[in-house]
């Protein structure tokens, strides 16, 4: 997946006239009462890095509007992210809401790749993204083994977080799976350039979408992927604290 302004103007000085009269103070019409200002429908914009965009400036970042991220911890096990810590650090400081993923890798055993994953992260927080599982490519590996794989990696992480972890995929490359019908993660989907992603077959919904490859962002130099939650920054908080 890789401020100026016009000063105060004063109020003019009115000389009572000497013939007026006292007269009645009139009531004051009621105001209506206000109304709450409706809740935001905008849907919440996001990144996903990892070391290939550099080093970030994640203050620029929040700043562009972006309220979330998700950040790379591996390549399988062979492989850490160089700048994993410095974006789980550097991204909650900031105030962008994180999350981490894993390239998987069929070729290598599942469960160390999930146990890689959540000793990286550490202690899993409610107001971070679950983990996700990056599943994009064979590796090499027949069909069986790589869903065999995936559900072995969600039977690790799920329990130790107490929460379905995501899957990220986009559905050519999941359709050709041959995928069950039903998956005990939530989705993550990538479909580029689109006005609204098409669902892998064994979700009837995704929580999270990957629209563009190509993004630009203040903070990051050169080009990253762009994300979006699907619903409001209330819907998110929803989702942060008990799921979808």
């Amino acid at each position: 997946m890789k401020a100026g302004g016009l000063g105060p103007i004063e109020a003019p000085q009115l000389t009572p006239s000497a013939t007026a009269t006292d007269s009645p103070t009139p009531t004051p019409t009621p105001s209506a009462s206000p109304t709450g200002t409706p809740a935001s429908t905008t849907p919440v914009k996001g990144i996903d890095v990892s070391e290939y965009q550099g080093t970030i400036d994640w203050a620029q970042v929040k700043a562009a509007g972006k309220d979330f991220a998700v950040i790379r911890v591996s390549d399988g096990t062979g492989h850490l992210d160089t700048k994993f810590s410095a974006n789980w650090t550097g991204a909650k400081n900031a105030g962008v809401v994180r999350g981490s993923y894993q390239f998987f890798r069929a070729s290598e055993d599942a469960t160390a790749q999930a146990n890689l994953l959540l000793s990286k992260i550490g202690t899993y927080e409610a107001t971070d993204i679950p983990p996700v599982l990056d599943v994009e490519v064979m590796d090499g590996q027949t069909k069986a083994k790589v869903l065999s794989g995936i559900a072995t990696w969600v039977s690790v992480v799920a329990p130790a977080i107490g929460r379905k972890p995501i899957i990220y995929t986009s559905p050519g490359f999941w359709d050709g799976l041959g995928a069950p019908a039903d998956t005990t993660a939530t989705l993550w989907v990538a479909h580029w350039g689109v006005s609204s992603p098409t669902l892998p077959n064994s979700w009837t919904d995704w929580a999270f979408w990957q629209y563009s490859d190509t993004g630009s962002v203040s903070g990051i130099s050169g080009a990253v992927d762009l994300d979006e939650f699907h619903g409001a920054s209330s819907d998110l908080a929803q989702f942060l604290a008990h799921g979808p």
